[in-house]
């Protein structure tokens, strides 16, 4: 069989959309690239603002054309967001398709995500979060994931509860529980992310220490559980509207990672947070998103 493989160069943080395009309508397993050059045996890191290959494949047959088409729409309507160069096309046989290597990627300290077609030998501290290359958006190349899991990665510890509000693919409550996590809650409001979610913990082999449900906070299986972590990767409105019940989930000690928010609207939720009791400890930022760390101010909450 033949394939025709569509690759584009894109800044990270529209790696997301790409990707879900070329899985939507190729084969499923749409691949990230990111560019070489880099040690990290010496601490060195990828830079987190260099523009990305994405790749997808469709089948050669009688849907191919029309699968095509409605990858260059979506393209072409980011294209209104951001200037992209044209698509590239490639025909390839099964051969190539299965043969192809796909790099892990260093995040943190020690953590490594690693596609599950890689060729890797892992150091003697490496901390493995496996997923498919088709999900690599989700594993560090958008600013907001990569924070998130740079920041888990500092303040997990071993036995901890860890709530993933806005769960996505799963891979902040693959890396806590690889990093320690006894046990780890998603929440998402997309049911093809409670999906996509399940399948991912479950090949990773930690369906038993996970638990994911569809919706969010406050949930009425969580039953006023208290968590010492919990990541929220999802955008300004939605932390604003639940600051308090994130407040109101988090142990006395505990920590909250948030993301996804741009730097316009950093200090609105950092007031938000402020007026639910919580208090803001650390933010950085990566082009125009910005990551925190919100801890609870004891009695407040």
């Amino acid at each position: 069989m033949r394939w025709l493989q569509l690759s584009i160069q894109a800044p990270p943080e529209y790696v997301e959309p790409l990707t879900y395009l070329f899985n939507t309508h190729g084969d499923s397993s749409a691949s990230v690239e990111v560019a070489g050059g880099y040690n990290p045996d010496e601490g060195e890191k990828p830079d987190p603002t260099a523009w990305v290959v994405i790749r997808g494949w469709l089948p050669l047959d009688s849907t191919t054309q029309s699968r095509k088409t409605a990858i260059d729409v979506g393209v072409r309507l980011i294209k209104h967001l951001v200037d992209l160069p044209e698509l590239e096309e490639k025909v390839i046989s099964d051969e190539e398709w299965s043969n192809q290597k796909f790099r892990p990627i260093k995040v943190g300290k020690n953590l490594v995500i690693l596609p599950r077609s890689a060729e890797y030998k892992p150091n003697v501290n490496d901390v493995l979060v496996e997923l498919d290359p088709g999900l690599a958006f989700g594993t560090g190349h958008h600013p907001t994931t990569l924070m998130c899991l740079e920041e888990i990665e500092k303040v997990i510890r071993s036995g901890d509860n860890f709530l993933d509000l806005g769960c996505g693919s799963g891979v902040l409550s693959i890396a806590a529980l690889a990093l320690g996590a006894k046990h780890a809650i998603g929440l998402d409001v997309e049911q093809q992310a409670v999906t996509s979610s399940l399948n991912n913990i479950s090949e990773a082999g930690f369906e038993n220490q996970a638990t994911i449900l569809w919706g969010s906070i406050p949930h009425p299986q969580l039953n006023q559980k208290k968590f010492e972590v919990i990541g929220a990767n999802i955008s300004a409105n939605v932390l604003i509207e639940l600051a308090g019940p994130l407040l109101s989930c988090l142990q006395d000690d505990g920590v909250i990672v948030s993301s996804g928010v741009l730097e316009t609207r950093l200090c609105d939720v950092t007031e938000a947070f402020r007026a639910a009791g919580g208090e803001v400890q650390s933010t950085r930022q990566i082009e125009d998103w910005t990551a925190s760390t919100i801890i609870r101010v004891n009695g407040l909450v």
